[in-house]
């Protein structure tokens, strides 16, 4: 099939949010584990405008003008042709350490102090105090260096003012295709995404697709997560649960006395920060993966609204998806989505940080709410460290009180991004790493031995 048959097929596409997405991917993941109790997801970039364009003369049409050309990506942060990369080496150069400081003074019980003035020349990025240092940081060079100069690339590639083609997402499946949910690579070709013809492409798009696709993936019935792939008993009975939800809706197209019983599925977010913020029709893709099902995703938490005088609390994106946001705790105000159901409602909890030193204590009645509800719920986190401390905390505080539906592991959409901490470049993050589940006892058995 050629390609422009496959565009044909493709029908409607949502490229006027090209430019916002970008804007999006542009943000970078600031992780603070040392000075913060609460780790956050900044969005600065989010309302950055693109770069300007030439208007040819009489206004007929219109010239690029690119800042970085696409066969010459790589600078050193303080060269750089793009302001705000200038300004994130002065960042980091203002808020960072140097890393082979770090573990001199760590080896005596003192803090780093020394900033790092000296731009590795092999990423671009400032990393240790002088050359020197830079030399005896094997570990930078073996395992960061290269991570780092991938980032440098993608992040000139986002602001070079490039018409950012891998954002035109297709629209709505045709029934006689069928999804495969095994990774990104199937995911991409069987939901065409035909503009997606590189590694940097796809880490573009995985960076603000994982949230959605995340989502989709587990509820749905091709699901990647199955018996043999870390779901447990309990999670087959929570997601068969859901999946006759989604059955109904299905059965509802052709029977009107269904249409007008059918309940939509609710998909809560909590603790939302960064998956709040994406552009509405983002979670268009989510509503491509259940076409019959109308999904009410809810965003609660602190964070969830871009901005301090947004007053939207209800975006409706099409007839079967729409979005809500609620600014305050989950645990707080729970009766205004009260009363659950384990066969229409799904928790999400986004690399939340459980078991935080200085947030494990407010997640605490969050927890307690949720296993009440006796609903599925299922968390990322940013690397296995991150999602085996939040884990540990949960067996630690509840493990009498749940049940676990899906055994941590890695997620197969997690953001092929890999995102790093201002105050220490060797702290970073990849949105969504890994997942597992987990629920409410519903039954009180005890086990005895024979």
């Amino acid at each position: 099939m050629s390609a422009g048959r496959r565009l044909i097929m493709l029908g409607r596409r949502h490229a006027n949010g090209r430019q916002h997405v970008a804007a999006v991917v542009r943000g970078q993941c600031a992780l603070d584990v040392v000075g913060s109790g609460r780790r956050s997801i900044s969005l600065k970039s989010l309302f950055t405008p693109s770069p300007p364009e030439d208007r040819v003369h009489g206004g007929a049409s219109r010239r690029q003008r690119l800042l970085v050309k696409p066969d010459d990506l790589f600078h050193p942060l303080s060269k750089s042709p793009v302001k705000e990369m200038r300004e994130k080496g002065l960042l980091i150069q203002q808020h960072g350490s140097c890393a082979t400081c770090i573990e001199e003074t760590a080896a005596v019980g003192a803090t780093a102090t020394r900033e790092p003035a000296f731009e590795c020349p092999n990423c671009g990025y400032p990393t240790h105090c002088s050359e020197q240092h830079w030399a005896q940081d094997t570990q930078h060079g073996e395992e960061l260096c290269g991570h780092l100069r991938e980032a440098n690339e993608d992040e000139h590639d986002l602001r070079s003012g490039r018409t950012l083609r891998e954002f035109e997402f297709p629209s709505a499946q045709l029934p006689e295709i069928v999804v495969n949910l095994s990774n990104w690579d199937s995911f991409l070709y069987t939901r065409s995404f035909t503009n997606i013809n590189s590694n940097r492409a796809m880490r573009h798009v995985s960076k603000v697709l994982t949230y959605p696709v995340t989502i989709g993936a587990t509820i749905h019935q091709y699901s990647p997560f199955a018996l043999s792939t870390g779901l447990t008993g309990e999670g087959l009975k929570s997601l068969t649960a859901l999946r006759t939800t989604i059955k109904e809706h299905d059965l509802a197209r052709s029977e009107k006395e269904l249409a007008m019983q059918q309940m939509p599925l609710r998909v809560f977010v909590l603790g939302a920060r960064a998956e709040a913020m994406l552009p509405p029709h983002l979670y268009l893709q989510l509503a491509y993966l259940l076409p019959n099902s109308p999904i009410h995703v809810f965003f609660v938490g602190p964070e969830c609204i871009p901005t301090a005088d947004e007053t939207r609390s209800t975006i409706v994106v099409s007839t079967r998806l729409v979005l809500k946001y609620h600014k305050g705790y989950f645990h707080d105000a729970i009766w205004n989505f009260a009363p659950f159901d384990p066969f229409t409602d799904v928790f999400f909890m986004f690399s939340p940080g459980i078991g935080h030193p200085r947030a494990r204590a407010g997640w605490q009645p969050t927890v307690e709410k949720l296993l009440e509800t006796k609903c599925a719920v299922f968390a990322t986190g940013f690397h296995e460290r991150d999602m085996r401390t939040d884990v540990a905390a949960l067996k630690e505080d509840f493990g009498e009180q749940m049940d676990w539906l899906l055994e941590p592991r890695e997620n197969p959409f997690a953001s092929l991004k890999r995102d790093f901490g201002v105050r220490n470049l060797r702290e970073w993050a990849i949105s969504n790493w890994g997942i597992y589940g987990f629920r409410g006892k519903r039954y009180e058995v005890q086990s005895q031995s024979q």
